[in-house]
C-alpha cells in the first residue's frame, strides 16, 4: 500500500486510511470535511433516510444513483460537491443541492438484498440518489461513441445542460472517494440494463499548481529535473501514426468536409489564418512558457506554465483570489484515446508519471507556497 494519494493503487485503501480526505479552503485555510461545512446544518440534515427501496429504480427512466463504501461519510460528500459548485450546500434533512435543481436526496441504507437486486458493486453501504431535471439531446451519434464513458452510458438519450454537468460532477467525485454511478435501465438503449460506472482512482493523473509566484524558466528546470528528468522546450518528433490511426483521420475528415462542405472549411482555414497573424505575436510575448520531458516509452509528458485571473471553484476563498496565479500544469501526453481499458504497459507507465508528478507537485507547494488541483479540480494535500 502507497503512502501517498496520487500513488495508492487500492480504491479500498484509500478510503479506510483517510489518504485522500475531502478536502475544502476556506478563508481559514484548508479545512478537511469536519472541520468546515457548507451551512453547518447540523447532523439532522445528514443522518440516514432508512433503507433504500429498490423498486423506485429498476424501471426505464428511474432516477440514476452514487454508492460509496461505508467509510464514507455525508460530510465528504457535501465537501466536494462544494468545491465543484458555488452553491452546493444541504438545504434541508436528506436533501444536498449540488447546482440549482439538482440534489442528492439521502443518504440511504443498503443491505445486500438491495444490492443484489440492483446489481450494485459489494462494498456499496451507503447511496444517495440524483433528483434533477431531464435535459436531454437526443441519441447520440455514431462517431461520438466510445470517447467518453459517461456519454456512452447515455447513447439512447444524451444528457446536456445541467444533467450533465451533474452526472459528470458526481462522476468526478465517485473517482475521488472509491464510490460508483448506477445509471438506470434503457439509458444506453431501449430495454438495456442498468450500468454501473466505477471511476478508476488512478486514471486522475494530470495536476495544476496554482500559485502566487512565477518561477523563471531555468529556475523551473533546475528545481523540477531532479524529479522530472531533463527538461526541453522541443517536444520531439511526433510519432508515426498507426495504420488505426490513419484511417481514424481519414474518416474524421472525411465526415467534417460532408457536413460542412469544402466552401466552409476554406473559409475557417482563412480566419484561423488570419487570426494567428494577429494575435500570433501578442502570444510569444505573453507570460507563457511550455516545457517537455519523458520518463520511458508512454510516459512523455507537458509541463506549461501561464498567468492567469481565473481559478477553480475549489480556490475561491484563497487569499490571493481576484489577482493573478501563475498555473503550473503538469500533463501526461500517453493517455490513451477512448475509453478502452489499459494495456500492462501503459499501467506502469503511467503509475511512473503520477509518481514523478506528485514529487514535482511537492515541490513546487514547497518553494512557491502552491495549491495542487487535480484534473477535476478537487484539492490535493499530502500528509
Amino acid at each position: 500500500m502507497s503512502d501517498t494519494p496520487l500513488t495508492d493503487t487500492s480504491t479500498f485503501a484509500r478510503v479506510e486510511t483517510g489518504i485522500v480526505p475531502a478536502l475544502r479552503l476556506t478563508e481559514q485555510g484548508i479545512q478537511t470535511q469536519t472541520q468546515a461545512a457548507a451551512i453547518n446544518p447540523g447532523a439532522a440534515y445528514m443522518r440516514s433516510q432508512g433503507l433504500l427501496k429498490a423498486a423506485d429504480f429498476t424501471p426505464a427512466g428511474c432516477p440514476q444513483l452514487v454508492v460509496f463504501p461505508a467509510e464514507v461519510t455525508p460530510e465528504e460528500v457535501e465537501a466536494l460537491a462544494v468545491s465543484l459548485w458555488e452553491d452546493a450546500g444541504w438545504v434541508s434533512p436528506g436533501r444536498l443541492r449540488l447546482s440549482g435543481q439538482a440534489e442528492l436526496n439521502g443518504p440511504f441504507s443498503l443491505d445486500q438484498q438491495i444490492r443484489e437486486c440492483l446489481q450494485l458493486p459489494p462494498y456499496s453501504q451507503t447511496a444517495f440518489r440524483l433528483d434533477c431535471p431531464r435535459c436531454r439531446n437526443g441519441e447520440l451519434a455514431e462517431e461520438l461513441r466510445g470517447i467518453d464513458p459517461l456519454t456512452d452510458a447515455f447513447a439512447a438519450s444524451e444528457p446536456i445542460g445541467l444533467e450533465y454537468d451533474a452526472l459528470s460532477g458526481l462522476l468526478a467525485i465517485c473517482r475521488r472517494l472509491g464510490g460508483s454511478l448506477r445509471v438506470g435501465p434503457g439509458n444506453r438503449a431501449t430495454g438495456s440494463p442498468a450500468q454501473i460506472l466505477s471511476p478508476d482512482p488512478d486514471s486522475a493523473v494530470n495536476l495544476a499548481v496554482y500559485s502566487p509566484y512565477w518561477i523563471e524558466k531555468n529556475a523551473l528546470k533546475q528545481l523540477l529535473e531532479p524529479v522530472l528528468g531533463e527538461l526541453s522546450t522541443d517536444p520531439g518528433a511526433p510519432d508515426r501514426p498507426s495504420r488505426a490511426q490513419q484511417r481514424l483521420n481519414q474518416e474524421a475528415e472525411a465526415l467534417v468536409s460532408a457536413q460542412l462542405g469544402e466552401e466552409k472549411l476554406a473559409w475557417i482555414a482563412a480566419e484561423a489564418a488570419a487570426f494567428d497573424k494577429e494575435v500570433g505575436s501578442q502570444l510569444n510575448q505573453s507570460n507563457t512558457l511550455a516545457l517537455y520531458g519523458s520518463l520511458g516509452s508512454g510516459a512523455d509528458f507537458f509541463l506549461g506554465v501561464e498567468t492567469s485571473l481565473q481559478v477553480p471553484t475549489s480556490l475561491r476563498f484563497h487569499p490571493h483570489h481576484g489577482k493573478p496565479f501563475a498555473i503550473y500544469q503538469l500533463q501526461w501526453l500517453g493517455q490513451p484515446p477512448g475509453n478502452r481499458r489499459l494495456s500492462r504497459v501503459e499501467r506502469v507507465a503511467r503509475m511512473k508519471v503520477i509518481n514523478a508528478f506528485e514529487d514535482a507537485a511537492r515541490l513546487l507547494v514547497q518553494v512557491a507556497a502552491g495549491a495542487v488541483i487535480d484534473e477535476d479540480s478537487f484539492l490535493v494535500t499530502w500528509n
